[in-house]
C-alpha cells in the first residue's frame, strides 16, 4: 500500500514543486490567511501547547465536490467560530501536496475520495484516532473500527452518458465495447482519480481475466484516459465523448440538475462504491478544532450536507435526495478494502501499461 501512495504522488508531486505549491488550473485554496502564516504561527507554539489549547483556525485538504466543501466550511465556521483554509484538489494532488510538506506538514484534516490513501495512512501511522459520537450508526466498512478514519460520504460508479448521443441506457460495462461507442468513451486516469483506482482495483478483484479482456477490448474501441472525474464528464456533456466508463454519479446528478444532457446507468453486473474518508492527521496542529470538524461532518448537519450534494451519506438515516440513488439499489461488487489496497499498486501499473 505504501507503494500505491508512491505512485500516486509520482504523478503529481512535480507540479507541486514547479508552482511552489500555489494553485493550479485543478485546485485553488480559499482562506484570508495565507497557508504560510498559518504554519508560522502555530510552530511558534510547542506541540504540547496547540494540542492542548483550542486555536481559532483549522487546515483542511479536501478531494471535492467543491461546492460541497466550500457549503460545509461556510457552515462549519459559523456554528464554531473559527477560519478554515481549505486547499483542494484531486486525490493524487493532495498525497502529492502531503508529501511533498512532509518535514513541515501543515494540513490537519484530510478529505479524499479514496479508502486506501486512509488505511495506507494508518499503517504508516500518520492518522490521530478519534471516535465521533455518531461512530456507531455509520457503514460499518467506510469507518475504521478505532476511529482512524470515516468514509463521511460514498460515489457510486457507472455509465455515464450523453442522453442525446446515447437513445436506450447501457446496461453493462460490455456495451461500450460496441461499435455504436467507438473512439466515443472516456475513462478517468486512476493514477489521478482515486474512485477511478477503486473501480479498477475491485473489477479486477472480481472477474481477473475477464476484467483485463474487457479492458484490452475497451481499449480497441478507443476508449480515451481524460484526466480525473470531472474533465472525463465534461467531454462527455460537450458531446466529445458518448460515455464515461466509471463515472461518479453525484457530478451526472448535479449536471442533470442544470439541465445538461446527461444520465448514468449502473451496470447489471456489479460496480463499485467508494466511500470518501476524512481523518485527522497526527501531526495536527489544531486538534480540537479537527476533532469539532470530525463531529460536523458525521454528524447530522454534515450528512444532510453531503445528501443535499447528491453523494450517499454514511448514516444511512439521512439519504432522503430523490434525485439520487441509494446504496441498497445498486448491486456492488464484493471487496474487502484493507486487502484490496495491497493488490492495487500492481494493478495500476499493468493497467498504465496496458493504456499507454
Amino acid at each position: 500500500m505504501k507503494k500505491l501512495s508512491l505512485l500516486f504522488i509520482s504523478v503529481f508531486v512535480f507540479i507541486l514543486v514547479l508552482t511552489g505549491c500555489q494553485n493550479s488550473s485543478g485546485t485553488k485554496e480559499t482562506s484570508k490567511d495565507s497557508s504560510t502564516e498559518s504554519t508560522k504561527d502555530s510552530n511558534s507554539q510547542s506541540n504540547g501547547d496547540t494540542k492542548s489549547n483550542k486555536t481559532d483556525k483549522l487546515v483542511l485538504y479536501a478531494a471535492g465536490p467543491d461546492n460541497m466543501v466550500e457549503a460545509m466550511v461556510k457552515d462549519f465556521e459559523k456554528k464554531q467560530g473559527v477560519k478554515v483554509e481549505v486547499f483542494s484538489g484531486t486525490t493524487g494532488e493532495i498525497l502529492g501536496r502531503l508529501e511533498a510538506e512532509k518535514n513541515n506538514p501543515k494540513a490537519d484534516i484530510v478529505q479524499v475520495a479514496s479508502l486506501p490513501a486512509a488505511i495506507d495512512y494508518k499503517e504508516k501511522g500518520l492518522i490521530m484516532p478519534y471516535k465521533v459520537k455518531n461512530h456507531d450508526k455509520l457503514y460499518k466498512d467506510w469507518v475504521d473500527a478505532e476511529g482512524y478514519y470515516y468514509g463521511f460520504s460514498g460515489s457510486a460508479l457507472g455509465i455515464s452518458y450523453n442522453t442525446e448521443q446515447v437513445k436506450n441506457a447501457p446496461k453493462d460495462w460490455s456495451d461500450l465495447t460496441k461499435p455504436e461507442f467507438k473512439d466515443k468513451i472516456a475513462i478517468p486516469d486512476p493514477s489521478q482519480s482515486g474512485t477511478a483506482i477503486d473501480l479498477l482495483s475491485i473489477n479486477v478483484k472480481n472477474n481477473e481475466d475477464k476484467a483485463w479482456d474487457l479492458y484490452k477490448q475497451l481499449k480497441d474501441n478507443g476508449i480515451k484516459m481524460a484526466g480525473a472525474n470531472k474533465p472525463a464528464l465534461e467531454t462527455v456533456i460537450k458531446g466529445q465523448n458518448a460515455a464515461v466508463f466509471g463515472g461518479v454519479d453525484y457530478m451526472v446528478y448535479a449536471a442533470k440538475k442544470k439541465g445538461e444532457p446527461v444520465d448514468i446507468a449502473f451496470p447489471e453486473s456489479g460496480t463499485a462504491i467508494s466511500p470518501r474518508p476524512a481523518f485527522i492527521l497526527k501531526s495536527a496542529k489544531n486538534v480540537e478544532n479537527a476533532k469539532a470538524y470530525m463531529e460536523y461532518v458525521t454528524g447530522a448537519d454534515g450528512q444532510k450536507q453531503v445528501d443535499s450534494f447528491f453523494l450517499m451519506p454514511a448514516d444511512k438515516s439521512f439519504a432522503k435526495n430523490k434525485e439520487g440513488v441509494k446504496r441498497e439499489d445498486i448491486k456492488e461488487l464484493k471487496y474487502d478494502w484493507k486487502n484490496l489496497s495491497k493488490e492495487s499498486e500492481t494493478v495500476l501499473k499493468k493497467y498504465m501499461d496496458m493504456m499507454r
